[in-house]
């Protein structure tokens, strides 16, 4: 190499990285001991042509084809390639740029830097992130698996909203407006809905699944009625006078008895509905000890005359601190990156956009794109269902009439809802016998 006599020289000699000045003729210009050293170059490289070195290099002719690429098309280039040398692999970063002499292009430097140590810390702390990523997603399996062995409805909602979801932002993908709305990395989406109904651990199972208004209190009221038949009958033997009064309220027991479990599964009940069960509760029924109690207590009353589903108030409150209960559990859980929005997602599902909803009463500037979508997949999904225990599953159209008249009236997003019925993401599969 010439100039080794310079400052210039001397620079070059003590340089770390490589140095390749390459002319457009394909001819090497000038080399410093580093790039001989890092490329293995020949004694005799100054006498050769980058196509030379293609030639001879082996596995590593990428390299040298991407310096003749370079120097044939004039143009600037940055590359990380792989470098094999004495059976190890390296990582090298090709930096090369068009070489200018008294403001003519005479050729092309490269400058050639040994990235292996940085390369392979970086192969590593993808690795370990991968690691993490994988524990998370075990972890959602351990917590949702939990949720099926608790409630087996609330499973296969979680995991129709996923498989919806997915569909949907593979649409979006395919019409290329994936980004103009979200991350296109859809995995912390994608967890935020596996994760969003977490707090339903903590729902009691009587309340979780309650398929009845009455619940658990149904077995009770059976035996309560049956205690008083029985005691009618042994009254009317006891007292032949007054049988026939006794067979009276034996008749307006079994009425009510009828009455009231009628309702006990009925979808809606019309308010002269409730008005007979509120009678209804007053008869007096004989206990096993001759005293008399009403047919119905307060708290069973006020379940058997709730008006739609099956949950009172009080029943009710408690599914709706699901959502406060996913975010305290969450909140145990540190997201970073792109998984750091994933607790605001998941909780905020039941907000809506006029305010109406909960546990926070969000409105519209508060409420992210992602949680808007899920809120909609969340609301199909428990219309369409055709495992809940308390409802029979509505048919698409009459689901998207409701989530329509809900857009309509400013609780949800239109255009979410719109695209998503588009996309037919919400059809469910079907399998050919």
């Amino acid at each position: 190499m010439k100039n080794e006599g310079t400052i210039f020289g001397s620079i070059l000699n003590d340089m770390s990285d490589g140095l390749l000045v390459i002319g457009f003729d394909g001819s090497i210009r000038l080399h410093n001991p580093a790039a001989a050293a890092i490329l293995g170059l020949p004694e005799n490289a100054l006498d050769m042509s980058i196509a030379d070195l293609v030639q001879q290099a082996g596995e590593n002719d990428a390299l040298f084809a991407d310096l003749q690429k370079a120097v044939e098309q004039k143009k600037k280039t940055v590359k990380t390639v792989p470098y094999f040398r004495d059976d190890d692999m390296y990582y090298l970063r090709i930096t090369a740029d068009i070489l200018c002499s008294e403001g003519e292009q005479i050729g092309i430097v490269a400058q050639i830097t040994d990235i292996t140590e940085a390369t392979m810390l970086f192969i590593a702390n993808k690795r370990l992130a991968n690691q993490v990523t994988n524990l998370m997603n075990s972890f959602v399996e351990v917590m949702v698996t939990a949720i099926e062995e608790k409630s087996s409805y609330n499973a296969n909602h979680t995991k129709s909203m996923v498989r919806y979801a997915k569909r949907y932002l593979a649409w979006l993908e395919q019409k290329g407006t994936l980004s103009q709305f979200t991350s296109e990395n859809t995995a912390p989406l994608l967890m935020s809905i596996w994760l969003h109904d977490i707090g339903k651990l903590l729902v009691p199972p009587e309340v979780m699944d309650k398929p009845t208004r009455l619940g658990s209190a149904e077995k009770d009221i059976r035996h309560r009625i049956e205690t008083a038949r029985l005691m009618l009958q042994i009254k009317a033997l006891k007292y032949p006078e007054s049988s026939a009064e006794f067979q009276l309220q034996s008749e307006r027991l079994e009425k009510a008895e009828a009455l009231i479990f009628t309702a006990n599964t009925a979808g809606f009940l019309e308010d002269d509905v409730r008005e007979q069960l509120r009678e209804a509760a007053k008869i007096q029924c004989f206990a096993a000890d001759g005293s008399t109690v009403s047919l119905l207590d307060e708290n069973e009353l006020e379940a058997i005359t709730v008006q739609r589903g099956t949950l009172t108030a009080d029943e009710r409150k408690i599914i709706e601190a699901h959502v406060s209960w996913t975010g305290t559990l969450l909140s145990k859980v540190e997201f970073r990156g792109d998984y750091k929005p994933v607790p605001k997602w998941a909780v905020g599902h039941h907000e809506l956009l006029d305010g109406s909803g909960y546990p926070d009463h969000l409105t519209e500037g508060s409420i992210p794109w992602e949680t808007r979508l899920l809120t909609i997949i969340d609301v199909y999904d428990a219309l369409t269902a055709e495992d809940r225990p308390y409802k029979p599953p509505l048919p698409p159209e009459k689901a998207f009439a409701i989530l329509t008249d809900m857009a309509e009236h400013g609780k949800i997003d239109k255009q979410i809802l719109e695209s998503f019925l588009v996309s037919e993401a919400w059809k469910r599969e079907t399998t050919n016998n």
